[in-house]
């Protein structure tokens, strides 16, 4: 087992379910994967917060012209009960919203 300090992630990095037992230095850092994901040379799955963002992430189907969809939006299908009219007074002050 390798050592890991206080913010080192302990769930393998690659596969997301089995514990960390291996590390793996690369020019990014250091890698904290299982043993079986360390052998078959398995890759990260994504980076997050290198230095700002989330990396590795699968791309967005967009569409050359910016759409994701043909047509008008669309409501969801359960938009859920109406909001009251005229809305509720305020919660005093001191006390948790209602």
């Amino acid at each position: 087992m390798i050592a890991l300090s206080a913010t080192d992630v302990r769930t393998c990095e690659a596969c997301w379910n089995a514990p960390v037992t291996a590390a793996r230095h690369t020019e990014a850092g250091r890698d904290l994967l299982c043993e079986e994901c360390a052998e078959g040379d398995y890759p990260r799955r994504v980076d997050l917060f290198p230095p700002l963002g989330i990396y590795g992430l699968p791309p967005r189907q967009v569409r050359p012209e910016g759409k994701h969809r043909e047509g008008p939006p669309q409501s969801p299908p359960n938009p859920g009960p109406p909001l009251p009219n005229p809305p509720p007074a305020p919660s005093p002050p001191g006390t948790p919203p209602v």
